[in-house]
């Protein structure tokens, strides 16, 4: 679906503040039981701390009609504060103390607050003469005159999400800061971007030249929204979408990946790497981390903004225990010297394995804790011989871990020096002639197969095998000539550790939706 280009750089490009689901809503200190909130609060200058000053954590967003729940607590005589182990959903913050507050629209495990003053605000709804709006973590609601306007006499300074209210029903969202020394903010009107989108915009472009409002024409941004198969059921952090370019975007426009760059909602820059990109013929596929993929998500929105100053690094990071993620288009590391051609993979180009080849990932060591092996395979089906996924070995007589197909017990199966095992209902699962996801993971000594997504049988007691040796970690083959496997393999990744069945899924799905 085309959505459409339009040119600004407005509050929500600028202050980093758009609520969304890809959304860094929470960091480093997240765990799985709840988010670890901690900060320091100043006054407005910046440098007074605000002792005993109420902090409370909400759970809202302009999806809701009101506050769902909320955690209070007070600043110490330093301005620091805690949350311990808060709701994951607890996704605002506000701070108060005497007149000066601050709305936070990104909860984080360390944060610095500077309070500011209240102010008034005014704006239009265009074309809406009844319902209301409503700040997002406040209590504040305005209900829209006959011409659509509506006014605020305070509301806090900082991150602001008002959202436009119909017949009770949040119906779109318009993000800014509210951060200036201005004492009245009046908003040029507002319309929905498109009636199938949930954003508001600017109405008039000649907004967006009008310098107060610290807006520019300097650089386009086209929105991209990836409407998700299904919705997560837990947050997802450091997952990264494939999105798939075709007529969303002006190709002329965004020729060259170098001289663009990627936001979410909020504005925040986001990591990306081109697996292919084609303007001659409209079609690309980048792949975007997300700092997070909230749960109940249906859609990502993004932004595509011409940059000159964009700068570049890999989606897929160390920081979150990627060892390896190859596209497959030029960035292996084959073997052979043979032709090996290059058929269309399930994403862009992948690699075909003839007898004797294989990928090399080096000295590359994922076994010395939990893991997660993963790759999309063309299998052309049995040959009578034993065909290989992901091995080390030190020599063809020497084998420390091998996932592979077993020909001599028919089956898919695992190999480390303390143990051997095969998985029952893989090879029906894995079938022939078409392309598969398929995934291995390793949990406190057991192991689980997964094929597109979907766990097979049950998980299998398999103790890790910390191999410490430096020896090669091979994809696709090994020293033994007729093990190659027989296909083709695209998109291939380590992680050093356990994915969950919902990471996989989603995987699954979000690949498959970029697919060729």
């Amino acid at each position: 679906m085309k959505l459409g280009k339009f040119y600004f750089v407005n509050f929500l490009l600028l202050s980093g503040i758009f609520f969304g689901c890809s959304d860094d809503r929470t960091a480093g200190g997240v765990t799985d039981i709840g988010n670890s909130i901690a900060g320091r609060i100043y006054l407005a200058d910046g440098e007074t701390p605000a002792a005993h000053a109420r902090i409370v954590a909400y759970e809202d967003s302009w999806k809701n009609s009101n506050i769902a729940d909320s955690v209070e607590t007070w600043s110490d005589s330093l301005g620091n504060f805690a949350f311990d182990n808060s709701a994951e959903k607890m996704q605002l913050l506000y701070a108060s103390q005497n007149a000066e507050n601050f709305l936070a629209a990104s909860i984080q495990d360390s944060m610095k607050i500077i309070l500011g003053n209240s102010k008034s605000l005014f704006g239009k709804i265009e074309s809406e003469f009844s319902g209301s709006v409503r700040i997002v973590g406040t209590n504040l609601s305005a209900a829209l005159n006959s011409d659509g306007e509506f006014s605020f006499d305070s509301i806090p300074a900082g991150n602001i999400s008002l959202v436009f209210v119909k017949n009770s029903a949040p119906q779109s969202h318009f993000e800014f800061s509210a951060n200036s020394a201005k004492e009245k903010i009046s908003l040029p009107a507002l319309k929905a971007f498109s009636e199938s989108d949930s954003l508001l915009v600017f109405a008039d472009a000649s907004a967006y030249a009008d310098t107060s409002l610290g807006i520019s024409l300097s650089d386009a941004a086209t929105a991209i929204s990836v409407s998700l198969k299904s919705v997560p059921s837990e947050t997802l952090r450091g997952f990264v979408l494939p999105v798939k370019f075709n007529n969303q975007i002006d190709f002329s426009l965004f020729a060259e990946p170098d001289s663009f760059k990627i936001t979410d909602e909020r504005g925040n820059d986001l990591s990306f790497e081109v697996d292919y990109w084609t303007p001659q013929a409209s079609q690309g596929v980048l792949w975007v981390r997300l700092d997070s993929l909230l749960a109940d998500c249906e859609k990502v929105n993004l932004y595509v903004i011409h940059s000159n100053d964009s700068k570049k690094s890999r989606a897929y990071l160390p920081a979150d225990s990627i060892l390896a993620a190859l596209h497959l288009f030029g960035d292996e590391k084959f073997n052979s010297s043979s032709d090996t051609s290059k058929p269309f993979g399930f994403i862009g180009y992948g690699k075909k394995i003839h007898a004797g080849e294989f990928i090399s990932l080096d000295s590359l060591n994922p076994f010395t804790h939990n893991f997660t092996l993963s790759l999309w395979a063309y299998w052309n089906g049995k040959n009578g011989h034993h065909q290989i996924l992901f091995t080390k070995r030190a020599s063809p007589d020497s084998l420390l871990f091998q996932w592979y197909y077993d020909t001599i017990n028919s089956a898919f199966s695992i190999y480390n020096v303390a143990h051997w095992d095969s998985i029952p209902g893989a090879v029906s699962a894995v079938d022939t002639n078409s392309w598969k996801m398929l995934s291995l993971v390793s949990k406190n000594d057991s192991i689980a197969m997964f094929v597109n997504g979907e766990q097979i049988g049950e998980a299998i007691s398999f103790p890790l095998y910390k191999i410490l040796d430096d020896i090669p970690f091979l994809v696709g083959g090994n020293e033994v000539e007729e093990e190659s496997w027989n296909g083709a393999f695209d998109e291939i990744r380590v992680v050093q550790k356990a994915r969950s069945a919902e990471w996989l899924r989603l995987e699954y799905e979000t690949q498959s939706a970029a697919k060729n």
